[in-house]
C-alpha cells in the first residue's frame, strides 16, 4: 500500500463499497464507476470499458469467465469473512487472466491445471490418458499412474504432458477447464 492511499474502513462504508474499493486497489488497470438506482448505490469495476464486476446491496456479480458461481451474496460472508471474499474475487480475476495484486502487493498467479485420472485429452477427448512427461528409460510402478517416460531422443520441445491413448503432447494450458460464462 502506498503512503498516500487512504485507509479503508469497513465500519464507515457499506459492504459493497468496501469490497469494490478493496478490489480496485489490487487491480491497477481497472476503474470504478458508481450508479445510483433508486436509493441504492451500485459499484462497477470496468477494464477498457468492459464491465467485469458489480457490487450492490445483495452481493457481487461477475461478468467474466469464472469457475465459481457468477454471484457472491453478502449474507454468505459471515461464514468466511470479508477479507476471504475479497481474496476469492481477486483469485477469480487472476484465473481469468487479469493482472491483479494480492493483499501483500504481489501479482496473483493462475493456479496450474491439476491433472487427475479424469482429465480429458483435447485431441481424443478420452479421460485417464493424460500423463506428465519425464525423461528417462523407465518408471517405478507406483509412478506410472501420473508420469510417462520418454527417451531423450524424443522431440517434445516445451511439452509437459502426453496422452498415452492417442499420443498427443502439449502443455497444461491446452487442457480445457470447465468454466461458467457470464451472460
Amino acid at each position: 500500500m502506498n503512503e498516500e492511499e487512504p485507509l479503508l474502513d469497513s465500519s464507515t462504508m457499506t459492504t459493497q463499497e468496501f469490497v469494490a474499493h478493496s478490489i480496485l486497489r489490487r487491480f491497477p488497470e481497472a476503474r470504478l464507476a458508481t450508479r445510483e438506482v433508486k436509493t441504492e448505490s451500485i459499484f462497477e469495476i470496468h477494464l477498457h470499458e468492459n464491465l467485469l464486476l458489480t457490487f450492490d446491496k445483495k452481493g457481487a456479480r461477475y461478468f467474466f469467465p469464472t469457475r465459481r458461481k457468477r454471484v457472491v451474496k453478502w449474507e454468505k460472508i459471515s461464514t468466511v469473512g470479508l477479507a476471504r471474499v475479497i481474496e476469492y474475487i481477486l483469485r477469480d480475476l487472476a484465473e481469468a487472466n487479469f493482472e491483479v495484486l494480492s493483499t501483500n502487493n504481489k501479482q496473483v498467479l493462475k493456479r496450474p491445471i491439476h491433472i487427475s485420472r479424469l482429465t480429458r485429452c483435447p485431441e481424443c477427448k478420452e479421460g485417464g490418458g493424460i500423463k506428465i512427461i519425464v525423461r528417462g528409460q523407465s518408471l517405478a510402478a507406483e509412478n506410472s499412474e501420473i508420469y510417462t517416460a520418454i527417451t531423450p531422443s524424443d522431440d517434445v520441445i516445451g511439452a509437459e504432458i502426453k496422452c498415452i491413448l492417442c499420443g498427443w503432447i502439449g502443455i497444461r494450458g491446452q487442457l480445457s477447464r470447465r468454466r461458467k460464462f457470464a451472460p
